[in-house]
């Protein structure tokens, strides 16, 4: 079949979107930063998965100069999923500046140089009759306003505009070429990503509410990308609860829209 890399690989919607490609007959790569989590991972995969290469490899894309070396080892690929990402709470003016730089990196950055490089190697073959092409994993948070998200939201606002132009941009020069760029974004979604202390608030109201789907699988999220990816879709949105959502925003006053995120999130973050 063919291969795809997926950064933020060995665990959470990364892990997730291995197994529905997996499903597909696809080879994959996972990068991420923790070995052992990796090893894990592929363990267990590979269990399941006999016929099928998995590669693992680990690497700190907050790092620019891993980068290079990321698309050096793996020259080629036919799906790209950048899905690493980090998140930090609280004031934009109270962030040290090095995990601000290191998510902005991470987070916009990284995916940017990847996108380029691979969307390029795609463009020199001819149409292989599959879809191929880029999932970036940005966020439903990325397409309001989002106070106290300090770098997260921002970065993947741009994220999510930045695979929306270069879609645009290949349908208008190489359409005939088979290549789908699509943004993400997912809601809440029940990751070691929200487990951390200062996100149980907001997994306990989700979870009293587990019929509006707020907090959703990682399995879900991965199923229902890759699902519209290769319907060719532009943006995922999974979960009718962030659909609707996402819809009636642009209806709220700016003002209205930042009073209501920032009054929901500052109970995470005290």
């Amino acid at each position: 079949m063919g291969k795809v890399l997926i950064t933020g690989g060995s665990k959470g919607i990364g892990k997730a979107m291995a197994v529905e490609f997996l499903k597909r007959g696809y080879n994959v790569i996972l990068a991420a930063r923790n070995k052992q989590e990796l090893e894990n991972t592929k363990r267990e995969l590979q269990e399941k998965y006999k016929n099928q290469i998995i590669e693992i490899e680990v690497t700190d894309l907050t790092v620019e100069e891993n980068w290079n070396i990321l698309t050096e080892k793996y020259s080629e690929t036919d799906i790209l999923v950048n899905n690493a990402g980090m998140v930090k709470l609280g004031r934009s003016y109270e962030t040290e500046n090095k995990i601000l730089l290191d998510g902005i990196r991470l987070n916009a950055e990284a995916p940017c140089f990847l996108g380029n490089y691979y969307v390029k190697k795609m463009l020199e073959k001819e149409n292989t009759g599959s879809i191929r092409g880029i999932i970036n994993v940005s966020s439903v948070s990325g397409l309001f306003p989002h106070p106290l998200s300090t770098f997260y939201s921002p970065s993947k606002f741009f994220l999510d505009q930045y695979s929306c132009n270069m879609r645009y941009e290949i349908q208008r020069n190489h359409k005939n070429k088979g290549i789908n760029v699509m943004s993400l974004c997912p809601g809440a979604v029940d990751t070691e990503f929200t487990g951390k202390e200062k996100f149980l608030k907001m997994k306990k109201l989700c979870r009293k509410y587990s019929g509006l789907n707020l907090m959703m699988s990682p399995e879900y999220v991965a199923r229902t990308a890759v699902k519209d990816f290769f319907k060719g879709k532009k943006r995922s949105v999974p979960g009718i609860f962030y659909k609707t959502a996402r819809v009636l925003v642009r209806f709220l006053p700016e003002q209205l829209c930042m009073k209501l995120m920032y009054e929901g999130m500052v109970k995470e973050i005290e």
